[in-house]
């Protein structure tokens, strides 16, 4: 420490005895103010590797060198720095060293005396290029800043001047620099040049940027997880939702939530809300088919977000799923998972017109916001499900007399035709032509099959809520189900025109032949009951991943968006017939529902925007997917 100090003290003599030697009394001004300005950096200045120029012992040399100081006559010369830095070693390691740069420049003739090394280092320009032409000090600031900096220069005559602002380099990058002018005065106290010094704080701008945008981030989060927690509909959260900074250039957004969390997207999807932008009042007509489509699941996972940066190339969408969002003009989609209390909810799609790129940052950001709008969303959903479950509580008492009014009905109609026609058959004083004997005889048949198919239809389901229903699934084509089913079909579909239009190539399901040919005539006895006459009846299939996906198509009435859940339920009757009435008792789709879900398929009902109904349900290939019996489904 002893050597340490009087290697500084030989340092502050040969340092003074430069001064006191020096030939020009403006080596000695420009020397006296360079060691003040070191005191006001408050900072260490390196001279070698062993020894430290303190700010403390640099003020005790200058305030020595100041009262020592006597006035000269002669004027500032370029050459007077120069060798003023030559002829002073120390001086010379000073600004070398230090990694601000210093410039003098002349007042009166605006040209540049003194520029340290370090200026190449931060501007990218040559010191040569600045002594040549000390316009580029103002040419290589940023634009907006370049008036606030020419402002500045008319007040350094009066107090020393602190700025910052941003300099483009010659290879276009940026940087932000702090910078202090001052004017140094010759022996008549007349300004005789300004003294900068600059310093590169690029990396500090950049750390102070980046706190203040966390913090406006934490603003964010704070104020609009809030706000999410005070909706009470799901268009509110995602509206507040997607007023986030990062989401605000997006130009649509749906919510989707799974019918079972424990089952994922396979379990059927809701659309639950959707947003667009107010520049864009375009509508997607088909968005709720979209959300369907078993493709796009596939690039869906609960963990993280999926990012589709650009949706014309991105090798993970399947070709349909990439056809329907160009239709749409979409650029980029990401997908965040809805997770809560451990829970794979549901999915947020974000949808941009144009490419969108998401840093680590932002992301985690919105995972915040996300993760609050799930909590929220999901809560919303239980005080959804328990209102619901209390109505259903009151109308208990109200479906139960509906319910006994309708099979009451439904029995007493064809019980009426039966012994109508028996007795009328039975009467002695008429007498009957064969022909209308037999006429009678069809009448009574017919509708003895009638009170057959609705007790069949109530052990049925009956059955299906016990778990006894027996299900014997083999592999088996969907041709030979078809084949099966056909002849009740024909004789269900007179009066209208039913296509079947089946892939020949499509692999065999592992199904219960009878079941499934029970599905597909309640299923078309269902179209037939609501369609006009000489209307179109369709049933096609396709492949989709692991399952073949069968649809039934008519051009009835259609059924309201807002029963496509509700008429899978037993006793529930959608619309009118095409004669006013309802028809049925209620009970086919909700069979329906419970065998294809005794198979691990899915059943609903397509959203559409012509005229009709399409009711697809799905069977599985392999027979690891398929439930033994119906005790599952309960």
């Amino acid at each position: 420490m002893e050597d340490k100090q009087n290697t500084l003290d030989t340092i502050f003599q040969d340092l003074q005895s430069s001064v006191n030697q020096a030939t020009t009394q403006s080596q000695k001004i420009f020397l006296i103010q360079l060691l003040q300005w070191a005191k006001q950096q408050e900072e260490s200045i390196s001279v070698s590797n062993d020894s430290d120029l303190q700010p403390e012992a640099v003020q005790a040399v200058a305030d020595a060198l100041i009262s020592d100081f006597k006035t000269g006559e002669e004027s500032v010369s370029p050459n007077d720095f120069h060798a003023l830095f030559s002829t002073v070693p120390q001086l010379r390691q000073v600004a070398e060293k230090i990694e601000q740069a210093i410039w003098i420049r002349e007042l009166k003739t605006g040209r540049i005396l003194y520029v340290s090394p370090a200026f190449e280092t931060i501007w990218g320009l040559s010191c040569d290029s600045l002594y040549a032409d000390p316009k580029i000090l103002i040419d290589s600031v940023h634009p907006e800043d370049r008036v606030q900096v020419l402002v500045s220069m008319s007040h350094y005559e009066y107090k020393p001047i602190n700025q910052v602002y941003r300099v483009l380099r010659p290879e276009g990058t940026l940087r932000w620099i702090f910078s202090r002018t001052f004017l140094i005065r010759d022996e008549n106290r007349k300004p005789y040049c300004h003294f900068c010094i600059a310093e590169d704080i690029t990396e500090q701008k950049s750390t102070e940027l980046t706190l203040r945008k966390t913090l406006d981030r934490t603003h964010e989060q704070f104020a609009l997880s809030r706000k999410m927690s005070l909706a009470r509909k799901p268009e509110t959260v995602l509206k507040t939702l997607m007023s986030a900074q990062e989401l605000r250039s997006a130009q649509r957004a749906a919510l989707i939530f799974f019918d079972s969390p424990k089952l994922g997207p396979t379990s059927g999807v809701e659309l639950l809300a959707t947003w667009q932008t107010n520049r864009n009042h375009h509508v997607w007509l088909n968005e709720s088919n979209f959300y369907e489509e078993a493709e796009l699941w596939d690039l869906v996972q609960p963990k993280r977000p999926v990012i589709i940066n650009t949706i014309q190339s991105d090798p993970r969408l399947y070709p349909q799923v990439r056809e329907i969002l160009m239709e749409e003009n979409f650029q980029t989609l990401i997908i965040f998972p809805l997770v809560a209390i451990a829970n794979w909810v549901g999915c947020l799609f974000v949808y941009y017109q144009q490419e969108h790129q998401f840093n680590h940052v932002d992301l985690r950001h919105l995972k915040v916001l996300v993760d609050q709008a799930s909590i929220t969303l999901y809560n919303l959903k239980l005080l959804l499900a328990e209102e619901d479950l209390r109505r259903e509580a009151e109308r208990a008492n109200e479906i139960k007399s509906q319910f006994l009014a309708m099979i009451s009905h439904e029995l007493r109609t064809p019980l009426t035709s039966i012994i109508g026609f028996t007795t009328t058959m039975l009467a002695e004083d008429v007498h009957w032509e064969p022909e209308e004997q037999l006429d009678f005889i069809q009448t009574i048949q017919s509708e003895g099959f009638r009170l057959q198919e609705l007790i069949d239809h109530l052990l049925d389901l009956s059955r299906l809520e016990a778990g006894i229903l027996p299900i014997s699934p083999e592999p088996v084509s969907l041709h030979e189900i078809m084949e099966d089913a056909l002849p009740q079909l024909h004789t269900l579909t007179t009066g209208k025109s039913l296509t079947i239009q089946l892939p020949s190539n499509l692999p065999p399901v592992y199904a219960d032949k009878k079941r499934i040919s029970q599905v597909l005539v309640n299923l078309v006895r269902n179209s037939a009951a609501y369609s006009p006459r000489g209307t179109e009846i369709k049933i096609t299939a396709n492949i989709q991943k692991g399952f073949l996906k069968i649809n039934v198509i008519d051009q009835g009435p259609g059924i309201p968006p807002s029963d496509h859940k509700r008429v899978f339920r037993a006793f529930q009757r959608g619309a009118l017939g095409d004669n006013g009435l309802l028809k049925g008792a209620g009970l086919g789709l909700a069979i329906c529902k419970g065998l294809v879900d005794a198979h691990n398929g899915r059943i609903w009902i397509n959203r559409k925007t012509t005229p009709g109904t399409t009711i697809s349900f799905t069977l599985p290939f392999k027979p690891e997917n398929v439930m033994i019996n119906a005790a599952e489904v309960s």
